[in-house]
C-alpha cells in the first residue's frame, strides 16, 4: 500500500508537471485525434469499397476499433514511457532508481504520464458509442461487466508485452526499434479482425497475444459464434500470465543491468 501511495503521488507530480505546457497539451491531443480519424477513415473506405469484410460490417469494425483504442488509451496515459526505457539505460539515468528505498519498477512508472491517452479516451468513447448505437446493441449488466474487464485486461496485456519488449534494454542497450515494429505490427491487428488472414497470422498473434486485446473480446459482445468460444473469455487469464511473465523478464533485466557510466 506504502508503494502504491508513492506511486499516485508521483504521478500528481508529473501529471502537474505536463500542465505547465498547456499548448503542447493540447496540440498533443489533437493530433492523436486526427491519426485516430484518419485510421476510422481508412476503414470506412476499405468497407464501403466491399460492404462487408468477411462477414465485418462497418460498425463492427468501428466497434473493434474502439475496443482497442479504449485499452490503449489507459496504456498511452500510465505506460507510454515505456518505450523510451532505451534512453533512460544509454544515457545512465536508470541508476537513480536503484539508488533509493523504493521500488525502481513504481519509480519508473511514476516518472511519466502521458496526455496523448487522453486523446485515445476521446477517439475510443466516441467511436464506441456510435457503434454500440447504430449496431442496436442492447447489453445486460453481464455483458457490460465483461467489456469493462476485457478494457482493463487489454491494457495490461499491451503494457505487459510493451514492459518485456523495454526489458530487452538491459541486455541489448536498446528496445525503440523492437517497439517500432510492435507499434506497426499492433495497429494492423486492432484495425481488421484476424481471421480475414491466414492461419498462421492467427496463430501467431494468439501467442504473442495482441488479438485479445479486442478480437476475441468482441466475440463475446457482438455475439459472433465461431469456433474459438474458449479463447473469448481468457482476457484475463491471459492479462495474469503475461504480467507474471513481463515481471520475470524485468527482474532479470534488473539483475543484468550494469550501469553505462554516462
Amino acid at each position: 500500500m506504502e508503494e502504491l501511495r508513492i506511486y499516485v503521488k508521483l504521478i500528481r507530480i508529473s501529471m502537474r508537471s505536463r500542465l505547465q505546457y498547456r499548448a503542447d497539451f493540447i496540440t498533443g491531443i489533437i493530433s492523436v485525434l486526427v491519426l485516430n480519424a484518419v485510421n476510422l477513415g481508412l476503414i470506412g473506405i476499405l468497407v464501403h469499397r466491399f460492404s462487408q469484410l468477411h462477414g465485418w460490417t462497418i460498425w463492427d469494425l468501428v466497434f473493434l476499433y474502439s475496443m482497442f483504442v479504449l485499452s490503449h488509451s489507459l496504456y498511452s496515459l500510465l505506460f507510454w514511457h515505456f518505450n523510451m526505457m532505451d534512453t533512460y539505460i544509454a544515457q545512465g539515468t536508470f541508476d537513480q532508481f536503484l539508488i533509493r528505498p523504493i521500488s525502481p519498477l513504481i519509480q519508473f512508472l511514476g516518472r511519466e504520464i502521458q496526455y496523448i491517452g487522453v486523446g485515445d479516451i476521446l477517439v475510443g468513447v466516441a467511436a464506441f458509442s456510435l457503434a454500440y448505437s447504430n449496431k442496436g446493441l442492447h447489453w445486460q449488466a453481464w455483458q457490460w461487466l465483461f467489456f469493462t474487464v476485457a478494457i482493463l485486461s487489454g491494457t495490461m496485456i499491451e503494457m505487459s508485452i510493451r514492459w518485456m519488449i523495454a526489458s530487452t534494454a538491459f541486455w541489448s542497450g536498446r528496445s525503440l526499434s523492437l517497439a517500432n515494429i510492435m507499434n506497426r505490427f499492433n495497429l494492423l491487428v486492432q484495425q481488421y479482425p484476424i481471421d480475414i488472414f491466414g492461419t498462421w497470422f492467427q496463430v501467431v498473434v494468439t501467442v504473442i497475444p495482441i488479438s485479445f486485446l479486442n478480437y476475441y473480446p468482441s466475440l463475446v459482445l457482438l455475439g459472433k459464434a465461431n469456433d474459438e468460444t474458449w479463447l473469448r473469455f481468457l482476457p484475463p487469464m491471459v492479462a495474469l500470465v503475461s504480467i507474471s511473465a513481463a515481471a520475470f523478464v524485468w527482474r532479470a533485466g534488473i539483475r543484468r543491468y550494469a550501469s553505462s557510466g554516462s
